[in-house]
């Protein structure tokens, strides 16, 4: 199936874009930090689900890297959607070599107690993960309507921001595309930025952009992979802000 491609520089981003007639989705990153850079407390809706007594994990072997993610669902997405885009995006990282544990965490503060596992302290090995309905996306000034984007995280700063555009899904899901495994490999995509940094690959999860044949493939379980070092990358960074966390346990400062 030939679809013509139009081409046209993206600054914002720091890469070409080319925009296809059918559909695909531009997953950036943003270069500078904003007053939205840590998770925004909303009015907790019906669609949250509520703390799981467990965190989920799996792990490749006995001691891997370990990797926390924080979910901030402001966009109330069903929790069944959301437990298993998170089952596809463990079993990303674990084909690398990472382990995650997911943890729910509230959108209000007064709802934190509801919560213990998110009362924990948040070190360099956590992220927050925001899913976002579009009057939220809509405070963030992006170009292009991406699917997501990763502020700069330096490896010591704790619980750095990751955003997803949930809205964003939705359109995609009603073309046909299987919601629970786009969300699965923009968190992955985003979730790798903000551990290796804002480049793009030419090929695997790590695309700028992916064409409707990239998003077939991720729903037909034939998805994009991480490649070249990329996985060692996601392994190094993973390890290093371990580190710095232990370092900060054992009062190293």
């Amino acid at each position: 199936m030939g679809v013509e491609f139009e081409q046209r520089n993206v600054s914002a981003a720091g890469f070409r874009l080319a925009r296809r007639v059918c559909p695909a989705i531009l997953l950036a990153v943003a270069f500078s930090w904003s007053a939205l850079s840590r998770p925004v407390f909303a009015e907790l809706g019906a669609g949250n689900r509520p703390a799981s007594p467990t965190a989920k994990t799996t792990a490749r072997d006995a001691f891997p890297p370990e990797l926390t993610v924080r979910v901030y669902n402001y966009a109330h997405i069903d929790s069944g959607l959301l437990s298993r885009s998170e089952d596809v995006a463990t079993a990303i990282f674990e084909d690398v070599g990472v382990r995650v544990t997911w943890l729910d965490c509230p959108l209000s503060p007064e709802l934190l107690g509801a919560y213990p596992a998110c009362q924990s302290h948040a070190g360099a090995a956590d992220l927050a993960l925001r899913i976002l309905p579009r009057n939220m996306a809509g405070k963030l000034a992006m170009p292009d309507e991406p699917l997501g984007f990763a502020y700069p995280c330096p490896e010591d700063e704790p619980a750095c921001v990751l955003n997803i555009f949930y809205y964003r899904v939705d359109e995609l899901a009603a073309d046909g595309y299987r919601a629970d495994r786009l969300l699965a490999y923009a968190i992955a995509h985003e979730v790798a930025h903000a551990l290796i940094g804002p480049g793009h690959s030419e090929e695997g999860i790590m695309r700028g952009q992916w064409s409707s044949r990239d998003l077939e493939r991720i729903c037909w379980g034939l998805p994009p992979h991480f490649t070249g070092n990329q996985p060692a990358a996601l392994r190094s960074a993973v390890l290093r802000r371990m580190k710095l966390v232990q370092r900060f346990a054992e009062g190293g400062g």
